[in-house]
């Protein structure tokens, strides 16, 4: 099985696991909405993405005065473990 059919089994949208991967590789550094490369999630659906793993309280959220641009960064959500399974269960990205 491929990235894509195990995030949509298990997640829902193929997206969520590609980007819940891209992020868990980063090694916790901050980074902004529209940073993830378009091949891990469209610019249209990393919005509502990121929120989502906001709501389960994997990531943070933050916005700076006078910016429109917003920054993510993980916590230490149990979550993550799943992500961190999934990644050696799958491999390197191809």
């Amino acid at each position: 099985m491929d990235t894509d059919e195990i995030g949509r089994l298990l997640f829902g949208r193929p997206c969520r696991l590609r980007v819940a991967l891209w992020i868990n590789a980063r090694g916790g550094r901050r980074f902004y909405q529209s940073e993830p490369p378009d091949e891990v999630i469209p610019q249209s659906a990393a919005g509502t993405e990121l929120r989502r793993f906001v709501h389960l309280g994997m990531l943070t959220e933050h916005r700076e005065t006078g910016s429109r641009r917003v920054y993510y960064e993980t916590t230490s959500s149990p979550l993550w473990s799943v992500i961190v399974a999934a990644a050696r269960v799958i491999g390197p990205p191809k």
